[in-house]
């Protein structure tokens, strides 16, 4: 990821938790249309097998523990 997808990743986070915390039913439904658009560049901008793998890697990254059990 370069320094410009990294900007474009970064602000995607911050747009994401924003919509996430907006009661306004309205604007929540605009930043989530502008949170799909900023998606979609940053996966052009990427390339869309690279895009998949990096934010499989991050799910991964984040994902609960499995039990040993």
């Amino acid at each position: 990821m370069n320094e410009s997808q990294s900007r474009k990743f970064s602000k995607i986070l911050d747009l994401n938790w924003e919509a996430s915390h907006e009661k306004d039913p309205m604007k929540k439904w605009d930043m989530y249309k502008e949170l799909h658009q900023m998606k979609k560049d940053l996966r052009d901008d990427m390339g869309h097998e690279e895009y998949d793998r990096f934010i499989d890697n991050g799910r991964k990254m984040f994902a609960p523990l499995k039990s040993e059990s």
